[in-house]
């Protein structure tokens, strides 16, 4: 189970990578949504600054399901270590690598769809997602709780 939520973990940082390199042509969905154009003016860049307040709202909204994207695949990984090096706990460490798998993909995936294709109609789900990543959390920290080292101390030395 450890090996499988380490996977999640390494798997859902490399798709962050990747949900962030497409913030460009998220920008460019987002513009031409707000303002009917066909294509963004040449010579936006990133760092430009977006062309009114509802663009960049949705640019946030995109940034932020990123940020919670990434922040998560690493807990994964971290909460996978935690599963392989503990004799306790993996049933329940695999019950919130759950949670937060599901919490992610309700929350940062609501807000990809609300920011990149205006999809206002699923803004209630993004707090449903933020509880569910809340309640892996708790799961997680009573796994850490649980930790019993698989190796003792004295059978090192």
């Amino acid at each position: 189970m450890a090996k499988f939520v380490l996977f999640l973990g390494v798997l859902f940082g490399a798709t962050a990578v990747v949900a962030g390199a497409m913030e460009h042509a998220v920008r460019g969905m987002i513009v031409s949504d707000v303002s009917g154009a066909d294509a963004m003016v040449a010579g936006d860049e990133l760092s430009d600054p977006a062309p009114n307040a509802e663009v960049a709202k949705r640019l946030s909204q995109y940034e932020t399901g990123v940020k919670y994207h990434m922040y998560h695949g690493l807990a994964l990984i971290g909460l996978g270590v935690v599963m392989a090096i503990s004799a306790r706990g993996q049933v329940l460490g695999f019950v919130a690598a759950l949670s937060l798998v599901l919490g992610v993909a309700l929350f940062s995936g609501t807000l990809y769809l609300i920011s990149a294709l205006g999809m206002t109609q699923l803004t209630m789900i993004v707090p449903v997602g933020g509880s569910i990543m809340i309640l892996g959390w708790i799961l997680f920290l009573i796994t850490v709780l649980l930790f019993e080292p698989l190796v003792d101390r004295e059978d090192l030395e």
